[in-house]
């Protein structure tokens, strides 16, 4: 304000100075005094101003053919300082025969842009972190003297970070067309410092200098020298020292590091002070409470400092600790501190009391609540398997009192009553308490009529129907709160940023009725002058300006400014988008929205560890014939995955992922196009694909694969995939009858169109609760697309999620697959066509648990190896119970299902005819575990089957088994599945 102020005074000496100019020759004579002296012509210089020309004229409020008077033109200039884009304003007032001529000569402000920063240097500080320190807000007004303090501020950070000989600069682009300024600060960060041996002074008996040292992640693991130092790892040591002295009880120890710095830019050398402080001692007295109890519930030891009130607050945690134990009547009282030895000795006394459980809750008196509903905002909760003694305490009461009044008022329920009582030897048991609440409902009241006044410039016909407070609704302040939330978002969205909203309210007409009036204050509707995007490097200009939803001379609608913004997040080219308005402050109702970009790293690399766990076989050579249907093994497992993101500047991936283990080696490469045909409906992808298998223990699979795939995102749950895929196939190492090797270990070329629909109504994918999960797959292979053997594959999936109470889980899944074949080449065998990499393979931890993985389904007489089927039927019922704390869940479940030999095939019949015979229904009980953790719970699955499949396989090696199949005295070894089987792994087993 003090600039405008400046600008005004100059700008009104101006015109003093100019009417009080005497007569020169060549110059036009200037009136004695323009006051009263009718305007001839106004201008302006330069012509291209800040403002629109419409809105421009408008603002002067001064017109050619009205008086000059010195009041308007002061007020002309008030105004147009106002709006906050000028930086300065004088007048030019001349003197022609057809009166004055006034030019208006400005200078426009500027306003801060893109901030960015340029150099050589690697993370931390990250780029944002650089410019955040800047703090330059983007559209404010720009002041270069700013620019001085971003640059120490920038420095300060970078020499944190160990760049202790860093320079910046800076480089300032203005642009005239937005009144922006782009912002570029030019680092040379030179070497980062790496910390030398820290210098510790000061009383070091508590904790010896080697286990302060020890303390900090500052030497390197395993490795001699010392790391770089960042301001994380700074912190961190800083953390790890201070946590040293409060495992020793030294509470108050005092622990400082001076500002770090290096004189050879490379070393820089922690100089840390101690001061140990006295031994602070904090004891329960009355009730068993443990060390590490008394840490977690006492806050001191989080703050590292011991005052009053952390102490007090210590105490009730403690208490609610106790009652959360069934201590219900627990009280803990803080004793005064005391001094002995030095020793500074903190003691709480604890009178625990009896022990209770909570073995019944009751709610009576309420009628328009079910006692589910208000339950659900209770505190208080009866024992049960998860918490034993259930959760008490007098405050929960009381709480839970006020939770119920609240839920009926904000139902009409005004004059609402909640009382409570508990009883104690509840049943005879007198550690059982039970607690009693009673509702008096009393009267509802409802809306008698409902008022709007004020609404002058938008229509709400259609908005009042939607509204709580209507006439006949319920009456209470929660619903007008809601109405009035509703009713400003929708002025909000047509560009009233500043309606205000009042109610009042009379007694109605009838007995428990009220009169509601709405007073609505609209206030000044604001537009959108233009929209400027920055930032943009790599980025097409054009895939940004696709995904604006809001355009020039549209409402100035936060909703939609933020949809816009989630949209260009979405296209996951961006760390960061940054929405502001320029000049913020200014009073005009057009506003440029700027939105700034920073591009996210275009690439990435992960790499990882994994392992399999489970009865998936043992040797997988040619000449291993032992263990057809599996046996306990470990499966190493190595990913390796590099992506390239915004490929050719329109939001492309080109990806590539492999994995290494001892049972696949795999190679995927992606070309990923998102919002083909100009629609953000379909995306597509291209992508190659190379594996080496040998998970089937019965042969090798080389596969050589091509598709090219089309997504379409129908609606929110359901999306569809249309596929076509091309693939080679080499089978090698089959353990099967030496017999069947011409017709199986055929090389297959299959070119398969396919269509998947996907449908999930789930309400969480992770741990899904309740909801719907379908999937539909169809494929057809036929020599039109190049394939060998003409197949048509259908394979569909339901799954559905059951809460039953509030804590059990009944979730199911049934899948059903079919694959027949038509159009058999020559030389193929009609009764088993589809060439064996092509058929379903089943059984493990995700179909049938009862069998090791893929050992589902018909196998080959002689080895008893699994040879696949063309049907499948699974299903999989699950209940999902709590079973210790809020992390372990148990797991009961039945599975059923198996792989057939052909669709005709499918039977439910349970038990095995023979040796021969596996087109049965396989069926297994079983218990598992889940630990929730923040990727997904780890699965922990033991089952037992009971009535898995018996076979015939051979004792010998594959030498042995050619050998007797020439000379036809091969002899057969009955074997069974073991009717144990265990699986570890992670994610719900469906």
């Amino acid at each position: 304000m003090g600039r405008v102020r400046n600008c005004h005074a100059t700008s009104l000496f101006a015109v003093l100075l100019l009417i009080s100019t005497p007569h020169v020759r060549g110059a036009p004579q200037l009136a004695p005094n323009p006051e009263g002296r009718p305007i001839a012509e106004i201008t302006f210089e330069p012509a291209q101003q800040p403002v629109e020309s419409p809105r421009l004229n408008e603002m002067i409020g001064i017109h050619p053919g009205e008086l000059f008077h010195a009041t308007a033109i002061r007020d002309s200039i008030d105004r147009l300082f106002a709006t906050g884009r000028y930086e300065d304003i004088q007048i030019d007032a001349s003197d022609t025969p057809a009166g004055v001529n006034l030019r208006y000569i400005t200078r426009g402000s500027w306003f801060i842009g893109h901030v960015g920063v340029e150099g050589n240097l690697s993370d931390p500080p990250a780029p944002s972190q650089l410019v955040s320190a800047a703090k330059l807000e983007l559209g404010m007004p720009f002041d270069e003297p700013q620019l001085a303090t971003a640059e120490t501020n920038i420095l300060q950070l970078l020499r944190g970070n160990g760049y202790f000989n860093a320079q910046v600069s800076h480089e300032l682009q203005f642009e005239p067309e937005h009144q922006q300024v782009r912002i570029t600060f030019l680092l040379s960060s030179g070497y980062r410092a790496h910390y030398a041996p820290p210098v510790i002074t000061g009383n070091t008996s508590v904790v010896s200098q080697k286990k302060i040292e020890k303390a900090t992640p500052w030497r390197r693991f395993l490795l001699p020298g010392y790391r770089g130092v960042t301001q994380n790892r700074t912190r961190d040591g800083m953390n790890g020292i201070r946590l040293k002295f409060q495992d020793a009880s030294h509470l108050l120890a005092i622990v400082t590091l001076d500002p770090l710095e290096a004189a050879d830019g490379r070393h820089a050398t922690p100089h840390i002070s101690i001061q140990p402080g006295p031994l602070v001692e904090v004891t329960a007295s009355g009730a068993k409470i443990s060390r590490k109890q008394i840490r977690q519930n006492v806050p001191v030891f989080e703050e590292h400092t011991v005052d009053r009130d952390l102490l007090e607050e210590g105490s009730v945690n403690l208490r609610e600790y106790l009652q959360g134990r069934g201590y219900f009547d627990a009280a803990v009282h803080l004793e005064e501190a005391k001094v002995i030895d030095g020793i500074t000795r903190i003691q709480y006394s604890v009178v625990p009391g009896p022990r209770h459980r909570l073995a019944a809750l009751t709610i009576t008196g309420n009628k328009y609540f079910d006692v589910k509903t208000i339950r659900e905002r209770m505190f208080l909760v009866p024992k049960s398997f998860e918490l034993r003694a259930g959760r008490y305490s007098e405050a929960l009461r009381k709480r839970d009192e006020q939770a119920i009044i609240n839920l009926y008022k904000s139902n009409g329920f005004r004059d609402v009553k909640v009382s409570s009582g508990v009883t104690d030897d509840y049943l005879g048991k007198g550690s059982d308490l039970a607690a009693a609440f009673q509702i008096e409902e009393g009267p509802q009241y409802r809306v008698a009529s409902l008022e709007i006044s004020g609404a002058n410039r938008l229509d709400l016909k259609a908005m009042i129907e939607t509204l709580s407070s209507q006439g006949g609704q319920v009456f209470s302040e929660f619903n007008i709160g809601a109405d009035r939330d509703a009713l400003l978002r929708l002025y909000g969205s047509k560009g009233f940023p500043a309606t205000t909203f009042q109610w009042s309210s009379t007694p109605g007409p009838d007995p428990h009725t009220t009169s509601l009036r709405f007073l609505i204050n609209e206030g000044e509707q604001e537009f959108v002058r233009e929209i400027v995007t920055t930032g943009l490097s790599a980025t097409v200009p054009s895939l940004v300006a696709h995904q604006l939803g809001i355009a020039a001379n549209d409402p100035l609608s936060p909703a939609a400014l933020a949809e816009t913004q989630r949209r260009l997040y979405d296209l996951g080219i961006f760390a960061q988008v940054n929405l502001a308005l320029q000049n913020p402050d200014g009073a005009e109702n057009r506003r440029t929205v700027l939105y700034d970009m920073e591009e996210a790293s275009r690439y990435s690399l992960t790499t990882g560890l994994g392992a399999e766990f489970a009865r998936i076989g043992g040797d997988n050579s040619i000449t291993d014939l032992s263990n057809p249907g599996g046996a306990p093994g470990f499966g190493p497992r190595f990913t390796f995955n590099v992506s390239r993101i915004n490929f050719l500047g329109r939001a492309q991936t080109i990806s590539f992922q492999s994995r290494l283990s001892t049972l696949q080696q795999r190679a995927v490469a992606t070309w990923f196009v998102p919002r083909i045909f100009g629609q953000s409906r379909f995306d597509t992808s291209v992508s190659a694909f190379y594996d080496n298998t040998h998970d089937v223990r019965t042969f090798q699979a080389k596969r050589e694969e091509a598709s090219v795939q089309v997504s379409q995102h129908v609606s929110k749950p359901v999306t569809a995939f249309y596929r076509f895929t091309y693939r080679k196939v080499n089978v090698s190492n089959l353990k099967i009858d030496p017999l069947l090797l011409p017709r199986l270990a055929q090389n297959v070329r299959a070119g398969v169109a396919s269509f998947n629909l996907v449908q999930d109504r789930r309400d969480d994918p992770v741990e899904p609760r309740k909801g719907v999960y379908n999937t539909l797959d169809l494929g057809l292979a036929t020599k039109v697309f190049g394939s060998q053997t003409s197949f048509v594959r259908l394979l569909a999936r339901n799954a559905t999620y059951h809460k039953l109470g509030e804590k059990i889980i009944l979730a199911r899944e049934t899948q059903l697959g079919f694959e027949p074949a038509f159009s058999i080449p020559a030389g193929g065998d009609p009764t088993d066509p589809v060439p064996l990499p092509e058929r379903f393979f089943g059984g493990g931890g995700s179909t049938l648990r009862g069998l090791p993985e893929n050992q589902a389904g018909p196998r080959d007489l002689l080895t008893g190896f699994p040879l696949g089927g063309t049907a499948l039927f699974f299903n999989n019922t699950e209940l999902r119970f709590p079973l210790l704390g809020a992390n372990i869940n148990g797991v009961v479940f039945e599975d059923m299902g198996n792989i057939f030999s052909r669709p005709g095939a499918v039977s439910f019949r349970a038990r095995q005819r023979g040796t021969a015979d596996f087109n049965y229904m396989v069926h297994a009980v079983g218990f598992g575990i889940r630990y929730k953790t923040p990727v997904g719970p780890v699965r922990v699955d033991i089952a037992y089957s009971i009535n898995p499949p018996q076979y015939n396989g051979f004792a010998g090696n594959y030498i042995q088994l050619v050998q007797c199949s020439q000379l036809h005295t091969c002899q057969a070894a009955r074997q069974q599945i073991s009717h144990l089987q265990f699986f570890f792994s992670l994610g719900q087993a469906f």
